[in-house]
């Protein structure tokens, strides 16, 4: 059996996204979700999150304020400051996820808005502080490093801590995606209202014919904490 977790990125955005990404998930099959605490939709999250329980809300790390990014690909094309300043970047990490910690909500995973949490230097850092706040999973897959020769460094570091990823990796909904050849995935997507691209992918999280289609292949749905609690079953 193939399982799989739908995580929407950018939950905390603005109500618009917000409102998205809930109804992705009670009507479709979004499964989690990566809070971004930086944007003016932060509360409305929180409070969304509240009243959704069974959601996973995992920390969605915002450092843009470091970097320079071409929006039209989502992507970090640059650095503001060379060398970056890795303690202050550290302690932001930080006082993000404990925003989310004051407010009652105990992230299961970290992912990074446009990936930055697998730059080169900022890998070892989060890592660090995953382990400081016992966050117990990450998204990580090759084809999203910045970097891909330092998979199998980053890989060993991550496995030395107990810390869990996905072991495949889709990005976005296109032809064909959940047919890839994997046995754990995490698929990435961004529904939301207010824009067409995020309103294609609502629509496509909640299309019937993929329900059906994903109960036909035996695709489960799972969670980040479903990912984690299977860890400890098989290394208890």
């Amino acid at each position: 059996m193939k399982k799989l977790i739908v995580n929407a990125d950018d939950f905390g955005f603005n109500s618009k996204i917000n409102q998205g990404i809930i109804y992705a998930f009670k009507n479709g099959v979004v499964t989690s979700t990566s809070l971004i605490v930086t944007y003016e939709g932060l509360k409305d999250a929180i409070n969304l999150a509240k009243d959704n329980p069974r959601l996973s809300v995992g920390i969605h790390i915002d450092l843009d304020k470091f970097f320079e990014i071409d929006h039209s690909r989502g992507k970090i094309v640059g650095y503001k400051v060379s060398p970056l300043p890795l303690d202050e970047i550290k302690s932001e990490i930080k006082r993000q996820i404990e925003v989310l910690l004051s407010e009652g909500i105990v992230p299961d995973h970290l992912s990074g808005h446009h990936h930055v949490h697998l730059v080169d230097e900022i890998f070892p850092i989060v890592v660090e502080v995953m382990k400081e706040y016992k966050i117990p999973s990450i998204r990580f897959h090759r084809k999203i490093l910045y970097s891909p020769d330092k998979h199998d460094e980053f890989k060993n570091l991550l496995d030395s801590n107990n810390i869990v990823y996905p072991p495949y990796f889709i990005e976005g909904w296109y032809w064909g995606n959940i047919d890839e050849p994997y046995t754990i995935a995490e698929l990435l997507t961004h529904p939301g209202y207010g824009e067409l691209w995020r309103e294609y992918e609502l629509s496509s999280s909640c299309d019937p014919k993929l329900k059906l289609y994903l109960r036909e292949k035996n695709i489960q749905l799972i969670t980040y904490k479903d990912l984690v609690e299977e860890f400890k079953t098989k290394n208890n």
